[in-house]
């Protein structure tokens, strides 16, 4: 049956987890949650550790007063990260995956020194974050220093269920930084695609200019009209000469198109087929070759 006083936790815990609710940044999600925390759930200053390898590497934190003092600690927990070792009472809190409580970590041997001192911690509760039940990303440390006193067993109980709803939007919130980092790529990926288009625009144009120095070269080296013989007739379809004799005049695919009352696609078509037939890998080949046939059968 639940007393009162964990009803009332509850409440506390349901408060500062609505906070959340909104989609946010990974970010907005730490300093969110543990402001909430400390202003529903009773505590006056709240710190966040990433894991990180075997450290626990301060990321986020939030005090009910002195915000300049925050900054300082913050730093200071990036600084000089807590080991991971035997020794340490979070490696305990890891390996079960529970929330506890330390009281008088000045003198517990088993506390990490270094941000105790810094911190001037007199208790601490601390919870690990394992969203969705799988592996413990990130610590949550909460105290309640500047009401001058210890936290105690609810406390625990208390940051234990925040803990779990915390990690889920966290999970949540980092999941939407990297899909709106996935769009952020796709657009990039989409604006050089459109630079490569107009890149080939340009090409187009250099091409289209080249083709049109070919076909003067065509016209002034073959003529128009090409002779028809067995050996060439044998080779290509009625049809496939007209073509080659538009491609030697210097008519392009829509060129020929027009001239033949065929699609575009047709004519590409057509012309393919000569230069395949042919042997040759462009206009002006196919037009020598075609004459240098005509020379040998005369």
């Amino acid at each position: 049956m639940t007393t009162n006083g964990e009803h009332e936790a509850l409440e506390r815990v349901q408060r500062a987890l609505a906070t959340l609710r909104s989609p946010a940044t990974a970010g907005t999600v730490m300093d969110r949650g543990l402001r909430g925390l400390c202003t529903y759930g009773g505590f006056s200053r709240a710190v966040l550790f990433r894991l990180a390898g075997s450290q626990l590497v301060g990321e986020a934190i939030h005090f009910s007063q002195r915000p300049e003092w925050a900054a300082e600690l913050l730093l200071e927990a990036r600084r000089t990260p807590i080991p991971l070792h035997y020794m340490v009472l979070e490696t305990e809190m890891l390996r079960r995956r529970t929330a506890a409580i330390v009281q008088r970590p000045q003198e517990d041997p088993r506390a990490f020194a270094p941000l105790v001192a810094a911190f001037e911690t007199r208790s601490y509760a601390a919870a690990p974050i394992a969203p969705d039940g799988g592996r413990v990303t990130a610590f949550v440390h909460a105290d309640r220093y500047f009401q001058g006193e210890d936290v105690d067993e609810a406390d625990r109980l208390l940051l234990a269920a925040f803990a779990e709803g915390f990690g889920l939007a966290l999970h949540r919130a980092v999941l939407v930084d990297r899909l709106a980092l996935q769009r952020e790529e796709l657009r990039r990926l989409l604006g050089a695609a459109a630079d490569v288009a107009e890149a080939m625009g340009d090409l187009d144009a250099v091409v289209a200019r080249a083709d049109d120095d070919l076909h003067a070269s065509l016209r002034s080296a073959g003529g128009t009209q090409l002779p028809v013989d067995e050996r060439m007739a044998s080779l290509l379809t009625p049809r496939e000469l007209e073509v080659l004799e538009l491609m030697a005049a210097g008519a392009t695919n829509a060129g020929i198109a027009e001239r033949l009352v065929v699609s575009d696609q047709t004519a590409k078509t057509h012309v393919s087929h000569v230069l395949r037939k042919l042997h040759a890998t462009n206009r002006a080949e196919a037009v020598s070759r075609y004459h240098a046939i005509a020379q040998r059968s005369r």
